[in-house]
């Protein structure tokens, strides 16, 4: 289950996926320009803890409690601090944090029963600095951060692997390239090779899971 699907790693997770065998539901407010044909695709705003459990009771009874959820939804909200306005501020907050809240609880009951399930929840760069201009983005994806490390420490035990992905870097994806139009592919991180990183931590063994990794173009500086 892809929680933020759309273009870019949304897409690059569902092929990965599918080409394993998986069943892949994506749930988006708008979802990817051209989704996949085999993703099932269900529309929700995982801000709304109604809809997101009415969306995860959907996806259950179509396909049964979700192997493995990747929780991919976000939203960059930055700009001068004196500038901001509390309402973006919050936006960065809803959108980054609270869908994956909202998205776990709803999700945890059923992958509890079942003993078993990856959660992966998608970092960024300023999951773990924070840098002028992008204080929202940065207390939300902090915050997100810290929210995967206590569902590791409180569901490990319990057969739960969490797991929290720094992507150090920008996505090369259409909306990049819109965003930062002088961007050169070899300096971005491959949306197919995090995917493949993505497959790999949902598969470790359990006495050797990875809780936080972080992954970065060999152009990237840290």
């Amino acid at each position: 289950m892809i929680a933020g699907y759309g273009d870019g790693l949304g897409q690059s997770l569902a092929r990965r996926f599918l080409d394993g065998g998986f069943h892949v539901a994506g749930i988006a407010r708008t979802g990817p320009a051209q989704p996949l044909p085999e993703v099932h695709l269900y529309t929700a705003d995982l801000a709304d803890p109604e809809a997101s459990v009415e969306v995860l009771r959907a996806i259950e009874g179509d396909f049964g409690s979700p192997a493995v959820l990747v929780h991919n939804a976000a939203a960059l909200v930055r700009g001068s601090f004196l500038e901001v306005r509390a309402p973006d501020f919050e936006q960065a907050w809803r959108s980054n944090v609270l869908t994956a809240f909202n998205t776990c609880q709803a999700a945890l009951p059923g992958m509890l029963k079942r003993g078993a399930g990856t959660l992966i929840l998608s970092g960024a760069t300023a999951s773990l600095r924070g840098g002028a201009h992008f204080a929202p983005f940065a207390s939300a994806k902090f915050a997100l951060r810290g929210l995967a490390q206590s569902l590791a420490r409180e569901y490990q035990g319990q057969g739960l692997h969490v797991t929290h992905v720094v992507l150090d870097g920008i996505l090369w994806s259409a909306r990049s390239r819109a965003r930062f139009p002088d961007l050169v592919r070899e300096r971005c991180l491959d949306p197919d090779a995090v995917a493949e990183t993505y497959w790999q931590l949902a598969h470790q063994p359990a006495s050797a899971w990875t809780q936080e990794l972080d992954l970065r173009p060999k152009t990237e500086s840290f």
